[in-house]
């Protein structure tokens, strides 16, 4: 047993909240409330769906915070506030997660950090890592252009070989503060590529993305702008190599319009369960000090994965534990 995991414990009850708002549909509180009874942890997850941001803060700096993550639209307006970012927040320019630690005079602070991206990477590398392991370069896609992209950019610039990364949105005017924003936070660390594919014509001369991470709520295109990005996607999903894709939304149904369609495409589909699982764990294995190894992994996994087939089957609500 880890010593991180016996401090945990001798703590006593401690406390971790997602912070947001709406948090309909929501299985965080399901994934870190069974990860702490399966380590036996006596910490509670619960939701703050809430747009009060001075009380949120009180509770980071009460003691019965162990930590917290924070969803939309918090994500980016939380960075300000917070004591330090992590080379990963800063880089992403948003936070889903803030760590507890301490100064050098023992006083609390509070550090933000973004385990999205950890969860875009875990999900593709354990379904396909052949592209990985190749050591090749190739283009990687995102489809959308809102917070989960700028950590799905992340994770395919920095671990995932991907270089450009082609950026397919039906709003242009999103698309173009999306790279503004990341050409202002550049590093000599990260200095993504990426280019903004706006029509069929331009996707058609494009060589192939290894990865795709679709970020879009499952809602058929209806107008002009949606169908001309739905139609680039589609140049893309159909180019004779093909890649595996990350359908990140899982609501209100896991199986999704556009994962059926990169199936029919030839493409392998990763449900956005699996990479909300994987960030959760990254979370809970940073508040507990603890190495990923040290947590059982695939029990969380399979744990959380059946409920949410389930749940959707059957068409309940996340449990909360």
């Amino acid at each position: 047993m880890s010593a991180a995991l016996e401090a945990a414990r001798a703590e006593g009850p401690k406390t971790h909240r997602l912070f947001g708002y709406p948090l309909h549909g929501s299985y965080a509180s399901f994934l870190h409330n069974t990860i702490t009874r399966l380590v036996d942890v006596p910490r509670k997850y619960s939701f703050m769906e809430s747009t009060d941001m001075d009380a949120f803060l009180e509770y980071l700096r009460s003691d019965e915070c162990a930590g917290s993550a924070v969803t939309m639209p918090h994500k980016v307006a939380i960075c300000q506030h917070l004591d330090e970012l992590t080379e990963d927040g800063r880089n992403i320019g948003a936070c889903n997660t803030v760590i507890i630690r301490k100064g050098p005079n023992g006083e609390r602070k509070l550090v933000g950090h973004n385990t999205d991206s950890v969860g875009v990477r875990e999900s593709i590398l354990r379904a396909d890592d052949s592209h990985v392991k190749s050591g090749k370069i190739r283009p990687g896609a995102v489809f959308g252009a809102g917070g989960a992209c700028r950590a799905a950019v992340y994770a395919l610039t920095q671990w995932l070989n991907c270089s450009p990364i082609y950026v397919v949105n039906r709003d242009d005017a999103e698309v173009d503060q999306f790279i503004a924003d990341f050409k202002r936070m550049t590093s000599d660390s990260f200095k993504p590529e990426l280019v903004h594919v706006k029509t069929v014509e331009q996707a058609d001369q494009l060589d192939a993305p290894a990865y795709i991470v679709s970020a879009v709520p499952d809602f058929p295109p209806t107008t002009a702008e949606e169908k001309r990005a739905r139609a680039v996607s589609m140049t893309l999903l159909n180019k004779d190599v093909k890649g595996t894709i990350v359908e990140m939304c899982y609501h209100p149904k896991i199986w999704t319009t556009l994962a059926q369609l990169a199936k029919d495409a030839g493409w392998g589909v990763i449900t956005g369960d699996a990479p909300m699982i994987w960030q959760g764990v990254e979370q809970q294995a940073l508040w507990l000090g603890l190495d990923k190894s040290d947590l059982p992994c695939d029990e969380i996994v399979d744990t959380v994965a059946r409920q949410v087939a389930s749940d959707k089957e059957t068409g309940s609500q996340p449990p909360l534990e």
